[in-house]
């Protein structure tokens, strides 16, 4: 992993990219390759050595001097400033030498994939894991143990920070997520898989099935969860087209390993912190089948 010293600035009017998103920053281009780093990947932006985050570089400029990051103001509020402020820009995004228990003492993200190398059937996703979005790493888990003997992949990100705010210091939107920045799905990026399944949180009070799969598929693993939330009254809804977290943007990664049959779960928090368990019994069921 590589770095150097950024002076972090304002995002000016011509930077559309960066207009109230909290997840982007921009950067020089040539700078940027001196890391080895390109635009459309993830850096980490660290103010202090208890303040930093996660950002995806949304657009390259030629600057002057070429250290120069520039942010909205709600990206720069990730990093609790309000102005312009030195910075150091790391290439390192996720990493995997922690356990999880080391990386939540030290606040920390990691990378995990379970693989063999050659499988192609399923692969299991919870790129918001960890404190980002409570309980998903833990059903794509159950997930891959269920389904193991099949050979199925599975790729998780977990993010933790002492004290809260995990997700403002770690999450990366779905359709941001770049493979050069995350080693371990590198490894499998390039392996179109028959069928994806991502696991993810929102704040809704409901079950949210979207992504590129067909509807009639959809509705076969909704009636699969349903059945797993018999007596509760959570409802389980297939995504349409207009809704916010419909999760069928080709660029979303669960569509980019899988574009015929990409499916995306998302889930409140109160699903997946009483019934999370079981609704990932279900969906390891409904993929047994189909598998």
């Amino acid at each position: 992993m590589a770095q150097y010293n950024a002076l972090v600035r304002k995002a000016l009017q011509s930077q559309p990219t960066l207009d109230k998103q909290s997840e982007h920053c921009s950067a020089d281009v040539r700078k940027l390759a001196s890391i080895g780093a390109r635009v459309g990947q993830q850096i980490r932006v660290k103010r202090t050595s208890t303040e930093f985050a996660l950002y995806t570089v949304s657009e390259g400029r030629d600057e002057s001097p070429d250290e120069i990051v520039r942010m909205a103001p709600v990206a720069r509020a990730r990093l609790r400033a309000a102005e312009q402020f030195g910075a150091v820009a790391d290439t390192q995004a996720a990493r995997s030498d922690l356990s999880d228990d080391q990386a939540e003492q030290a606040s920390e993200f990691v990378e995990r994939l379970d693989d063999d190398d050659a499988s192609s059937r399923l692969v299991v996703l919870a790129p918001h894991g960890g404190s980002i979005e409570p309980h998903t790493a833990e059903q794509a888990e159950r997930v891959h143990r269920q389904l193991e003997p099949k050979r199925v992949s599975s790729w998780r990100c977990k993010g933790f920070k002492s004290g809260g705010g995990a997700r403002e210091r770690w999450h990366i939107t779905s359709t941001d997520i770049d493979e050069r920045s995350f080693p371990l799905l590198r490894r499998i990026a390039d392996r179109l898989y028959t069928h994806a399944v991502a696991f993810h949180g929102f704040e809704e009070a409901e079950i949210l099935i979207g992504g590129a799969a067909p509807v009639t598929f959809k509705q076969d693993l909704k009636s699969a969860i349903d059945e797993a939330l018999t007596g509760s009254d959570i409802a389980v809804r297939i995504a349409r087209p207009d809704d916010g977290f419909n999760g069928d943007d080709p660029r979303n990664i669960v569509n980019r390993l899988c574009p015929a049959h990409g499916i995306q779960i998302e889930q409140s928090l109160r699903a997946r912190r009483d019934f999370g368990q079981a609704i990932a019994v279900a969906v390891a069921s409904f993929y047994l089948r189909v598998l």
